[in-house]
């Protein structure tokens, strides 16, 4: 018997993805089917799913819930978007930490299911700029159920249930299932290339705070494209304003600390996050940081 836990991606305050279906409603009806599947396979569920609130908090409850009640397995559902719209279908990924053997064979079982369900096999992908597998202690592999506004994806979703899709991750997880999923690692092979990019409010609050400040004319949409990357500016210390309050929610900090002023905490912040990304830990937000950043 192990202990996971699950946790549904985003909330009603830090909204995740719309497009034919909506994904904090489905990945809650996901991860309610996976509970009661757990259950009945005698595993102990702890529910890291938060209430609404804003994303530091709510990324926080996850990880922090997890690792405090010390599960064998972190398991965040999430559903991906890329485009406005899409004829067709793109599929099903599993965000891991490659060096977790545990992760790599859990993430590959569960990825199999769901091809077997119908959904188109994206491989396992290195998920450590995410906040779910960096800061966890335990294995944790992140599932996108597929693309909520792919046809032929929401299709398939709505045709097995969020029930079958449920019991399906859960018998991943519990070591039934067949075959070998590609692993995955930046560009897709032998899939749809898509953006790795989402709608993200925080996305949107990063463009519309670039176009203000002159950096950027860009359309304020919520997708981490070239021309997000492109309008954000060299960001050092002693800047000051939003921007930097920006970057200082994004690496986690405490509400009282998101000043926007760029001083000693925010450098000496940046420079361990650039260190555990494998970037040039200079303590200053140039395009490598910002690409890192917008993930």
């Amino acid at each position: 018997m192990d202990k996971i836990g699950t946790r549904g991606g985003h909330n009603r305050e830090c909204e995740g993805a719309s497009a034919l279906i909506n994904e904090v409603t489905e990945d809650r009806n996901v991860c309610a089917a996976m509970d009661e599947n757990l259950k009945n396979a005698g595993d102990t569920v702890v529910n890291c799913t938060p209430g609404n609130c804003g994303e530091n908090e709510d990324l926080n409850y996850g990880t922090d819930t997890a690792n405090n009640n010390h599960v064998d397995l972190f398991v965040p559902i999430h559903f991906n978007k890329a485009y406005d719209s899409y004829v067709g279908a793109i599929g099903s990924e599993v965000w891991i930490n490659p060096a977790s053997d545990t992760g790599v064979a859990t993430g590959t079982r569960i990825l199999n299911n769901l091809q077997a369900l119908g959904f188109k096999n994206r491989g396992l992908k290195n998920g450590m700029h995410l906040h779910d597998v960096r800061v966890t202690n335990m294995p944790t592999v992140l599932v996108e159920v597929c693309f909520l506004e792919a046809t032929e994806d929401v299709a398939l979703y709505k045709k097995l249930g969020a029930d079958v899709v449920g019991k399906a991750i859960v018998d991943g997880i519990n070591g039934k299932s067949c075959g070998n999923a590609p692993l995955i690692i930046n560009k897709p092979v032998g899939v749809i290339s898509i953006p790795e990019t989402r709608v993200n409010n925080s996305i949107a609050q990063l463009q519309d705070e670039c176009n203000r400040q002159g950096f950027s004319n860009q359309k304020v949409d919520g997708f981490n494209g070239t021309n997000t990357l492109a309008g954000c500016p060299l960001t050092k210390f002693g800047a000051n304003g939003n921007i930097t309050k920006w970057i200082q929610k994004r690496l986690g900090f405490p509400t009282n600390l998101q000043t926007g002023y760029f001083g000693d905490i925010t450098k000496n912040a940046i420079i361990k996050y650039q260190a555990e990304m494998g970037l040039s830990a200079d303590g200053i937000v140039g395009q490598g940081t910002w690409t890192a950043l917008l993930r």
